[in-house]
């Protein structure tokens, strides 16, 4: 069975992904992490952002976060 060039192109980005990854100390993994939480945030509005602080962590947490 022949791969589809979708399968192919998927299979090179997960590749290529890994060998970025494989080349990245802590601190960029971590810098790396954040930004790509930081972009997947960017359509929440401030009542989304505290649902989700709360639902995952409590209540506490987002008045931590939000004095």
């Amino acid at each position: 069975m022949t791969n589809t060039y979708t399968e192919q192109l998927e299979g090179l980005r997960q590749r290529y992904a890994e060998m970025i990854v494989d080349g990245l100390d802590m601190n960029d993994l971590i810098t790396l992490a954040v930004d790509s939480i930081v972009e997947n945030l960017k359509g929440y509005e401030m009542d989304d952002i505290k649902e989700e602080v709360i639902d995952c962590y409590n209540v506490q947490t987002w008045f931590d976060l939000n004095p």
